[in-house]
């Protein structure tokens, strides 16, 4: 058994407010979860950071390795919605949201403040079915991440290491070409990019929609992780708008204009409103059958 070496830096935080970790990182595809212990892999301003934490007894106890450490550490209240100040002004009356509230310790979103690697994570989502995404974000890191000195998996690796990919490199982690492409605009944007942490959701979403390739889905998933917005809707989703629309209304055929009708009244949280459907389950289909799965690695 290989034994993880020293920490670079720990901490203890006391959050103020309740805690719900699932909630507040649930987009956040930099975060796994390894037996009972969050590990957050980024590339901060002061080099990469792995972050391990966990809560207990109301406390969130925190250890971090690599250059970008205490970087990292300083972030991590707001990773776990620290800064949601508006989380305890959603009261929905919907007897469903109401249920749903009641099994959630915190409503908080959290901000991740890597706007590159939020909008990078999110592009490789884009038109294929979840577990596919997921096995290319981990063999892009795994293979040109920058090593991860302890834990579960490298982070995604650095705008410089995606522009240096050939489409045949893409290709062997089941990126085909067209989503490379969008990739590597926003890794040739990623200082630009990474400054939309200082204006305001809206306005990262409207600079975001420039850019080639990047749409509504992309940018409301993108919103929510990087700066914690509580009303994004990622418009475009395959299972998303059929699971609001039925928690909400009980119509089994929703698409994204029901969706938008039902979570009008909503408006300021309809963020938090989807990842209550999303995180419960309704209206997921065990009949329905599963997406087609496309693997372009074998070829």
């Amino acid at each position: 058994m290989t034994t993880a070496p020293a920490p670079t830096a720990s901490t203890t935080y006391r959050p103020s407010h309740e805690l719900d970790i699932g909630f507040a990182v649930v987009w956040t595809k930099t975060v796994r979860r390894r037996s009972g212990v969050h590990w957050w892999s980024t590339e901060t301003p002061q080099g990469s950071a792995t972050v391990a934490f966990r809560s207990s007894g109301g406390l969130v106890r925190a250890d971090a390795w690599g250059a970008g450490s205490d970087w990292a550490l300083s972030r991590l209240p707001r990773l776990l919605g620290t800064d949601d100040d508006h989380a305890d002004d959603f009261r929905p009356e919907h007897p469903v949201l109401r249920r749903l509230c009641e099994h959630h310790g915190s409503l908080r979103l959290g901000a991740s403040g890597r706007w590159y690697e939020a909008l990078a994570t999110t592009i490789i989502g884009q038109r294929v079915v979840t577990a596919d995404a997921a096995a290319s974000r981990e063999r892009l890191s795994s293979r040109y991440g920058t090593p991860a000195p302890t834990g579960p998996g490298n982070p995604f690796p650095a705008p410089e290491a995606i522009l240096r990919l050939s489409d045949h490199d893409f290709h062997r982690v089941g990126v085909e070409r067209g989503r490379a492409r969008v990739l590597r605009v926003a890794a040739k944007y990623a200082d630009r990019i990474e400054r939309l942490d200082d204006v305001s959701p809206a306005a990262a979403g409207a600079w975001l929609r420039r850019l080639p390739g990047i749409g509504p889905w992309t940018v409301g998933i993108t919103t929510t992780i990087a700066a914690g917005d509580p009303d994004a809707v990622p418009v475009g989703d395959l299972h998303i708008p059929r699971m609001v629309t039925f928690a909400l209304t009980g119509n089994e055929h929703g698409d994204d204009d029901t969706m938008l009708e039902a979570l009008e009244p909503f408006a300021g949280h309809r963020q938090r409103v989807i990842r209550l459907v999303k995180l419960s389950g309704i209206g997921k289909d065990p009949h329905r059958p599963r997406p087609f799965r496309y693997d372009i690695t074998r070829i």
